[in-house]
């Protein structure tokens, strides 16, 4: 298959899906914030009624969704959204960053390409703000902080946190891989409102830190940029898409071929390592090589499967926590109710409850 004809097919399937009404009422509810004409934005989306004047409002087109974020940057001369306290991205500046990223030889130079050009190239309030790219080789893992003035006002700090998983998710579509979140810092109180910090962050989140940040393992650092120049325009055109609202996935790699052979239904006893290994027709060591070379292990896929069905079934609200318990192969509801605040940093009701 072409490149031309992959992209055809990924075009054409985007063409069917749908964001949903509340991610557009955010946007032009920031768009109020900065006094915009929110008729002058719908107009330029092309939408069809107004989100906030609507009591259910309808899903739009992801190329709807994109040309209103679009027409926010323009309106108030902001890349970012007006989400970064004391910094504005400059029109053009976002394509300018990811074309200095993308002939990079491998993730851990293009981050630190970024970083450069954030420093360089973004106005700035009087406050410091500054990125630090920090590797921990005891645990493998790395953590990319945004260190913020002490003058950005309480509350504030949660955009900057937004920021750096949305950099994450433009990096994982660089090397064309998920990239697993597996904590997050923010310099800030905990906010009363948790939609989008359950949106960006599957992992626990630690509020009062001295800065923002986020953590995953040191391995994707060295994978290669899998895109080109033809990649990055099709995906600007849409990226406000892909970095909000599209789920990171990837169809090859042995994590994608482990989630599919274990699949939903966790009733039923999960395969040990040795057995998964000879379903995958390999010996132990090298599943565990190829797992670490994916910045995974068999462990934590099987918490990352469990943990998107306990959200999803807690979704539910005819399902109480102890049948979501159940559902998810626990015996004991309070062995579920560790394990779920070890993998969300929240316990099942008070997640309900948001």
């Amino acid at each position: 298959m072409s490149e031309e004809t992959a992209a055809e097919m990924s075009d054409r399937e985007l063409a069917g899906e749908r964001v949903a009404a509340s991610f557009v009422k955010a946007v032009l509810v920031q768009a109020r914030h900065y006094g915009c004409d929110v008729g002058e934005l719908i107009a330029a989306a092309g939408l069809d009624e107004n989100p906030l004047g609507v009591e259910q409002p309808q899903s739009v087109t992801v190329e709807q969704y994109s040309r209103l974020c679009v027409a926010l940057f323009r309106s108030i001369g902001d890349e970012s959204g007006g989400f970064l306290p004391g910094v504005n991205t400059p029109l053009g500046g976002t394509r300018m960053l990811a074309y200095s990223m993308i002939g990079c030889r491998n993730l851990e130079q293009a981050l630190r390409r970024a970083m450069d050009f954030n420093a360089t190239c973004r106005e700035r309030g009087d406050g410091r703000a500054e990125h630090e790219l920090q590797h921990d080789p005891a645990a493998k893992t790395v953590r990319l902080s945004y260190l913020s003035g002490a003058d950005v006002q309480p509350g504030m700090q949660v955009s900057v946190l937004y920021s750096l998983a949305i950099w994450v998710r433009f990096c994982s579509w660089l090397i064309d891989q998920p990239i697993e979140l597996l904590q997050a810092g923010c310099a800030d109180g905990e906010p009363s409102r948790r939609r989008g910090l359950d949106h960006f962050f599957h992992c626990p989140v630690h509020f009062g830190e001295s800065s923002n940040w986020v953590e995953f393992a040191d391995s994707v650092l060295r994978k290669p940029i899998a895109r080109s120049e033809s990649d990055l325009e099709r995906f600007l055109k849409l990226a406000p898409y892909h970095v909000v609202i599209k789920p990171m996935v990837s169809d090859g790699g042995i994590a994608a071929r482990i989630r599919e052979l274990l699949g939903d239904d966790f009733r039923r006893e999960l395969p040990a390592f040795d057995e998964l290994a000879r379903q995958l027709n390999m010996s132990e060591r090298t599943l565990r090589r190829r797992l670490d070379r994916e910045g995974t292990s068999y462990q934590r896929i099987k918490d990352q499967l469990r943990r998107e069905e306990a959200i999803a079934f807690l979704r539910n609200p005819e399902l109480t926590v102890s049948d979501v318990a159940e559902l998810l192969g626990f015996s004991d509801p309070s062995a579920f109710h560790r394990s779920f605040k070890r993998w969300t940093g929240r316990s099942p009701g008070d997640y309900r409850l948001s």
